[in-house]
């Protein structure tokens, strides 16, 4: 049986996988209605996601525990990120 997911994992394309592993793991930080407010921190952020090498353990500890914070440790956005949720909370 054909695999009736358009969107399955094998089926992305790279900047397709890499926009979801940051769009989750902006959601999980509070961070996904801030998106369209952080220009050019956001252009940014992206560029250093898709050249991650990290991608793999990114998505495997989404899926595992999102809440765990030891992408901390090795993502190259997790400093920028945390400074965008820093200044979100403050606005709220």
């Amino acid at each position: 049986m054909p695999d009736e997911n358009p969107r399955s994992i094998e089926k992305l394309s790279v900047t397709e996988e890499f926009n979801d592993l940051l769009d989750c793991r902006m959601a999980m930080l509070g961070l996904d209605a801030v998106a369209s407010d952080a220009g050019d921190r956001l252009e940014e952020i992206r560029r250093r996601c898709a050249s991650c090498g990290y991608r793999e353990a990114c998505a495997v500890d989404l899926k595992r525990d999102p809440n765990n914070p030891v992408w901390e440790t090795y993502c190259p956005n997790s400093d920028a990120l945390m400074a965008l949720t820093k200044a979100y909370w403050q606005t709220v």
